[in-house]
């Protein structure tokens, strides 16, 4: 059966089932369905999240007659733009990839030719990846290509970004958009005195944890969904990413914005890609523009080659086999980030 055709079944199945009582509210049904590895907890307070292997959707659901409408949350903006001024690049750049071995992306700096983020068959990731060219890009775009069950999906698939002047040293992420994150529908039937979950995402029947002590804690770590998007991240001269810290525990220094951890030594710098104790603050820059640019094939060496068939030219991150590299400078090129011109 096609995933389409069995999307209608499941749809008129619903028709026919009802919530385990009348007038059911999100009281009555809130609770954790499925087990260790995947499955969907609903709060009371109109919140759930579904999970499972590399998955964290959250979202909003509101409860109809005989169903459960569930609207995941959905990003702003497919692209993230984190930067800050880093004068000890002078006027040369440095940025930053996080996310874009996911998915298929693409970079155009200025009015230059668009080129792949990675070679097309990319695997054997090995993060960070990080860019270093010589001038500072007064725009950059971003544009991406996902594939839906066979079925192209581009609307609105290009970013613009216009950053200013002095910024020149960037963390760009990419949050490639999923099935997750389109709204889908629930019923709750009994079997058997087992109170189960049915979604219109899979076939399968999900089970209520009658006894799962967590939720509560659960739900105030995942919020109302009405927080702000976060507008700053902080990473080390290895571009270790940390989206929130503790303030008190550091010293900030404005200038230089960097933080340094209490009791760390005048001249002592990250030694390994884990050493959190002096962090780079990187605000958020936001899109200027987005629009749909039809995808255009390229015989242009992509920003990054990584290949499990070819570890020799595949990009290594070479600073960090040398930690001994002082942060305040340019570090020195990894592999060939060819320049983007």
């Amino acid at each position: 059966m096609s995933r389409f055709l069995y999307i209608i079944y499941i749809l008129g199945t619903m028709t026919m089932l009802s919530l385990t009582s009348d007038g059911a509210s999100a009281q009555s049904i809130a609770g954790r369905y499925g087990g260790v590895q995947d499955g969907i907890c609903i709060f009371d307070n109109g919140r759930y999240f579904l999970y499972g292997y590399a998955t964290f959707a959250p979202g909003t659901y509101h409860v109809e007659k005989d169903r459960i409408r569930f609207v995941p949350d959905k990003p702003a903006n497919t692209f993230m733009v984190f930067a800050r001024e880093n004068k000890n690049l002078h006027d040369s750049v440095r940025m930053c990839f996080n996310g874009f071995e996911r998915g298929e992306t693409f970079l155009q700096l200025d009015n230059g030719k668009t080129r792949r983020v990675f070679n097309e068959g990319a695997n054997c990731f090995n993060p960070p990846y990080v860019y270093e060219g010589a001038a500072v890009p007064s725009q950059i775009t971003f544009s991406h290509v996902t594939d839906d069950y066979g079925v192209l999906k581009t609307d609105k698939n290009t970013e613009v970004y216009r950053p200013g002047k002095k910024l020149n040293d960037f963390v760009f992420l990419y949050q490639k958009p999923s099935r997750y994150q389109q709204p889908f529908v629930g019923v709750i039937t009994k079997e058997d005195d087992v109170t189960l979950l049915q979604t219109s995402l899979t076939s399968r029947k999900f089970p209520k944890d009658p006894d799962d002590k967590e939720i509560e804690e659960m739900k105030a770590q995942l919020g109302n969904g009405e927080e702000k998007a976060e507008d700053v991240l902080y990473a080390n001269r290895f571009y270790k990413l940390l989206t929130g810290i503790d303030t008190s525990e550091y010293v900030y220094d404005p200038g230089a914005g960097q933080y340094t951890a209490h009791g760390t030594k005048p001249g002592e710098q990250a030694e390994e890609y884990t050493d959190v104790r002096i962090l780079y603050k990187y605000e958020l820059v936001m899109p200027v523009s987005k629009d749909f640019r039809k995808p255009e094939k390229t015989n242009l060496p992509s920003v990054f080659f990584t290949s499990c068939e070819d570890p020799e030219k595949s990009y290594r991150y070479k600073p960090l086999d040398k930690p001994s590299t002082p942060p305040d400078r340019p570090l020195p090129t990894t592999t060939a980030p060819v320049i983007i011109k």
